[in-house]
């Protein structure tokens, strides 16, 4: 990696590196993973959530 790079990810990243910024990710990748499951399965059972309650869960947002 060039110097110039090396410099930008470590200001980005501070003292913990790189790994921590990896492991970061990691997490947010298998959460994303996790919530998907979730979903699939709520969607089986209950089926999709119908139009007008997404848009006002929108809403409240």
């Amino acid at each position: 990696m060039p110097d110039h790079a090396d410099h930008r990810e470590t200001e980005r990243t501070g003292k913990s590196g790189v790994t921590s910024a990896v492991a970061e990710a990691l997490r947010n990748r298998l959460a994303g993973a996790r919530l998907r499951q979730v979903t699939d399965v709520d969607r089986k059972a209950f089926g999709p959530v119908p139009a007008e309650a997404r848009r006002r869960a929108e809403q409240e947002w």
